[in-house]
């Protein structure tokens, strides 16, 4: 696969070279809008050379018309009041690619911020700045930067460090019964003191521990100790949850704070450093560059930061990368593929947004019609930062796209969320997620029958936590448990997600599951190597009223009955009258290997407990379930926590029990030699009695991870802390 990928790296080079002859035209920092754009200097005379803005480049090569071959930009700052948007009228052919890039060896910074300047002292160690010639948009700014860096939103309480992840929360102290979705009690008395809410909002986790969402406050009653939200929110508010209040000006009071004061447009802030020599920006650009029904455009080598929202978006466009470029600092994803066919995303570096990654959106799910867009070696990491659930490294969605050789770490949620069709998830490296969510996985997708054929293969996955609330202290009902790791998986195929291929990954330190089957059917869990993960597969089923209404309606949305799905997946046809059933399902040609003998309190599944470290199947279908060629290594005797499906009879039975009832009947226990796992070096010596098992491959380790090549932006890759995912903590919290 990897001599796959570098050929299409080769003809991605091919693609984006440098014609013999054509119009390309310069940017400069010292440019001006009057010249040419003709040369990278201007000449003797100073008539002539390279013009200042990336607008007046995109006019000049529209006016080059077939001539027209890219644009060079010299090294510096620029700062956008608006995207660079490309349109139809700027797209080039397979023939000759536009190229926009920054010049070779020189380092562009295309920014859109606006720089504060005239800081006064306000009060202490707070200044203030006016900032009403910037044309900040209006509404509630939540996004400040010092010197590159994210500062933070007044708030209370301070986010502190060493505290639970996430930093320092606050609690519910009690719900409001007769509007749980609006309302909820405080502790304490601070809230209460606030006299200006009119900008203030609730950062909170309000139930379960998977949905996180920001809401603005409407009141607080001080003698009920009473919150009112603007409006109802999508779960009910209960007690012990965390939450904090932002974009207080009265809580302004720690250094890196800053509050927006949008009706008389002054900026208050505390600053870490002096700010004489400093850059303060606010961001006022919703993006950097918006192409749309655009083709054929290589946007390369710059770094894109300061934006409201989006950075760099593809919009129904046809054979346009965004590459080799550094991408941070926004409110939104880092790059956003919506539409098209043919798009990439590939070698950029991209970390502090405010949502995700990068978003795939292509392909046709009625006709099956792929989109072939393609995310690739990028490095994703400490992203989400203003909304942390469901904004991934990756969310990919649609037909036929493929996300292949990215790094994702330190991530508060999912690593890879995926909906639709036949999409490759593969050769990924995926650790240190879930990081303040639970009941989540590096790997999800869930919820439709329908959406099949996907193939997640090739990925190390590890030291995966989850971290959340569990419940009321023993005993102290005014006290509250948090722990980690905590319903977190390394592939999580949830809600009857069905005829997913999970294929030759390595898993290790995913103390609490490797896989997880949520009530679907027609998986294969195939050649994969699990190490360290309680259990290596979970399975169990789902409620009738989901499976019978949910399923079937969105069966119906595709006509998934009918061609083309049901040519492309006749299992559709084979539902039968029990769809809840979760059947035919395959465990086959794995490895499983424990290195400790005690894996007590990291399980939170009840039956069997850690003891179930092999597989915990509640419930499964014996008649169709298939377990067969694995090699299995435990300490001691592993065991199987078992129920049947609709029936009674779960239990934790011993290895020989579950072979006696006729599964894993030519699987092995024997030790599977690696080469030095405590290292993390998982492959497997020559003599690994694994090699003697039919059809079972070594897992190509040398395959997943980022790779050098020309489309990179950095090389090598930042030193990676990898803490060990599998020790045990709980914290006990008070609300105040």
């Amino acid at each position: 696969m990897q001599r796959v990928l570098l050929a299409a790296v080769v003809t991605l080079a091919a693609w984006c070279a440098a014609a013999d002859s054509g119009v390309y035209v310069f940017v400069s920092p010292s440019g001006r809008d009057a010249w040419s754009g003709r040369s990278a200097e201007p000449n003797a005379d100073r008539s002539d050379g390279p013009v200042a803005t990336l607008a007046k480049a995109r006019d000049l090569l529209r006016a080059a018309g077939p001539a027209a071959r890219g644009v060079y930009v010299r090294g510096g700052s620029y700062f956008l009041r608006e995207p660079l948007a490309l349109g139809k009228e700027d797209s080039g052919t397979p023939d000759r690619v536009l190229t926009w890039q920054a010049f070779p060896g020189e380092t562009v910074r295309l920014s859109g911020g606006a720089v504060v300047t005239g800081f006064t002292p306000h009060s202490g160690e707070i200044l203030k700045a006016d900032v009403s010639a910037l044309n900040v948009p209006e509404g509630r700014a939540r996004q400040f930067f010092f010197n590159g860096e994210r500062q933070t939103l007044a708030r209370w309480p301070n986010r502190g460090s060493g505290e639970l992840p996430g930093g320092k929360w606050a609690f519910i102290a009690g719900a409001v019964d007769a509007e749980k979705n609006r309302s909820f009690h405080y502790a304490g008395d601070r809230p209460g003191q606030w006299k200006n809410l009119k900008d203030a909002e609730v950062s909170i986790w309000p139930n379960y521990n998977w949905w996180q969402t920001i809401a603005p406050v409407a009141a607080i009653d001080p003698a009920d100790k009473k919150v009112t939200l603007a409006g109802d929110i999508s779960y009910t508010i209960e007690p012990g949850r965390r939450y904090f209040f932002q974009n207080l000006l009265e809580e302004l009071d720690t250094s890196g704070e800053w509050y927006l004061d949008g009706s008389t447009h002054t900026l208050y802030f505390w600053p870490p450093a002096a700010v004489e020599g400093a850059e303060a920006v606010l961001p006022v650009a919703e993006s950097i560059v918006r192409m749309d029904g655009a083709a054929n455009i290589a946007w390369l080598g710059f770094t894109m930061e300061a934006v409201t929202g989006d950075v760099a978006v593809m919009t129904n466009c046809e054979g346009c990368l965004v590459g080799r470029s550094v991408i941070r600092n926004a409110g939104g994803y880092g790059a956003v593929v919506k539409g098209g066919k043919g798009c990439r995303v590939a070698g950029c570096d991209i970390t502090a947004t405010g949502r995700g990654g990068i978003v795939l959106d292509g392909g046709d799910r009625k006709t099956l019609t792929p989109g072939a867009h393609v995310a690739d070696n990028n490095h994703i990491w400490r992203i989400a930062e203003i909304w942390q659930t469901y904004e991934t490294g990756v969310n990919i969605s649609g037909v036929g796209n493929r996300v292949s050789n990215n790094l994702i770490h330190d991530l508060p949620h999912i690593g890879i969320l995926l909906t639709g069709n036949d999409h490759v998830i593969e050769c990924n490296e995926i650790h240190h997620v879930c990081l303040q969510g639970s009941d989540n996985g590096a790997f999800y997708m869930g919820r439709d029958w329908t959406q099949r054929g996907v193939k997640v293969q090739f990925n190390r996955i590890h030291d995966v936590y989850g971290f959340g609330f569990v419940g009321a202290a023993d005993g102290d009902p005014g006290k509250f448990v948090y722990a980690s790791p905590h319903q977190a998986w390394g592939i999580y195929l949830d809600d009857c997600t069905s005829g997913v291929t999970v294929l030759g990954n390595l898993f290790y330190r995913v103390p609490l599951c490797g896989v997880m089957i949520g009530g679907g059917r027609d998986n294969v869990v195939d050649n994969n190597v699990f190490v360290d993960c309680i259990p290596a597969l979970h399975i169990d089923d789902r409620w009738d009223a989901y499976c019978w209404d949910i399923m079937k309606q969105r069966l119906e949305a595709v006509n998934g009955t009918q061609p083309p799905y049901s040519e492309r997946y006749p299992e559709l046809l084979k539902m039968g009258d029990d769809p809840r059933k979760p059947a035919n399902n395959k465990f086959v040609r794995n490895v499983v290997s424990y290195t400790r003998d005690d894996y007590r309190g990291l399980s939170t599944t009840k039956p069997g407990s850690a003891e179930a470290a092999v597989y915990n199947l509640s419930p499964f279908d014996p008649e169709s379930t298939v377990f067969s060629s694995n090699i299995i290594f435990h300490p001691a005797l592993p065991k199987i926590f078992c129920r049947s499906y609709k029936k009674d009879d779960g239990a934790v039975i011993d290895w020989l029990a579950w072979t006696d009832r006729g599964f894993d009947k030519d699987s092995e226990l024997a030790d599977p030699r690696f080469m030095n796992a405590a290292a993390d070096d998982y492959t497997m010596k020559q003599d690994s009695p694994a090699f003697k098992m039919k059809d079972l491959k070594a897992v190509p380790e040398w395959r997943m991870g980022l790779y050098n090549d020309e489309f990179r932006a950095s090389w090598p890759p930042p030193k990676q802390d990898i803490k060990d995912a599998s020790a045990h903590t709980e914290w006990v919290v008070t609300p105040e």
